[in-house]
């Protein structure tokens, strides 16, 4: 039955029963049934449908009550808003390519599964602007330098995906590499950082770099998963509905967008409770 599948259907883990369900919603016209039908994507489906209402709702009401508590500007408003739209993206772009994955269209499947990386590469971004803007808050250059450097890494990103072989299935680890240096580049402001904040002694290194190794950490693990295939490897055919290991990265996904965004949070109302060195003091 599995050789009967279109070409373009490729299972993100080891799972033996997805496939069957897919031959069967090939043939509906309408895709979105799937997200109430028990599957192999059901769990990837709803984990970041979910998490887009996460996002959602965290948006409108920092955006309401937290930020006007501590006094956001307007800056930080438009700060937050890419951060929290960045995540938002992301989520439902990995909810379509999960729906519509098995479609009888391989020219639909592929499309989908560009925006799924595309996505990605804009939860990374919704990540480093806020970092960025709060981590060299007072320090105008480097700010705009890393700004700069991070629109450059995506619009090479973005070239990277809109290649004709992007998706093949020779560019596989191209793509997973891509991915993976655009999250770790971060490593180079986050040091630049410690060293100009007063190394690892001083007050804002002590608050935030535990936060910032924790999202690392997060990420860390969720790319385990996503690249080893643990622990179906192991398991065929006994977790084909959950606990396979892209259920696991899509869950940890979600976890490290939260994470960051309450770390965002914090720094952000710091930022605005310790001005600036030389900053004029209000009256």
């Amino acid at each position: 039955m599995f050789e009967l599948l279109p070409s373009n259907i490729d299972s993100v883990d080891n799972s033996t029963s997805g496939p069957m369900f897919e031959l069967v919603i090939i043939l509906l016209p309408v895709m979105w049934p799937s997200l109430f039908i028990l599957s192999n994507e059901t769990v990837n489906m709803w984990s970041h449908l979910l998490g887009f209402l996460l996002f959602f709702l965290l948006g409108a009401y920092n955006m309401a009550a937290v930020l006007p508590a501590i006094g956001a500007s307007r800056e930080d408003f438009v700060i937050y808003c890419i951060c929290i739209f960045c995540f938002q993206l992301c989520m439902l772009c990995s909810v379509g390519y999960h729906v519509f994955c098995c479609h009888r269209s391989e020219k639909t499947s592929r499309r989908w599964m560009a925006l799924d990386y595309a996505g990605m590469s804009i939860g990374i971004l919704g990540c480093y602007v806020p970092g960025v803007f709060y981590a060299f808050y007072c320090n105008n250059y480097w700010r705009q330098v890393y700004l700069l450097a991070v629109l450059a890494l995506m619009l090479a990103v973005f070239f990277a995906q809109i290649h004709p072989l992007y998706l093949s299935q020779p560019w596989r680890k191209l793509r997973s590499f891509i991915v993976c240096s655009l999250a770790a580049y971060g490593l180079l402001p986050t040091m630049h950082w410690v060293w100009i904040s007063g190394g690892f002694s001083s007050e804002p290194t002590q608050l935030f770099l535990p936060r910032v190794l924790g999202m690392y950490l997060l990420a860390a693990l969720a790319f385990l998963f996503y690249f080893s295939k643990v622990p179906e490897r192991y398991f065929p055919g006994q977790l084909n509905y959950l606990g396979s290991s892209h259920q696991v990265w899509h869950v940890l996904l979600v976890l490290m967008f939260y994470w960051w965004h309450q770390t965002c949070n914090l720094i952000m109302a710091y930022r605005h409770s310790q001005p600036c060195p030389g900053a004029p003091q209000q009256a």
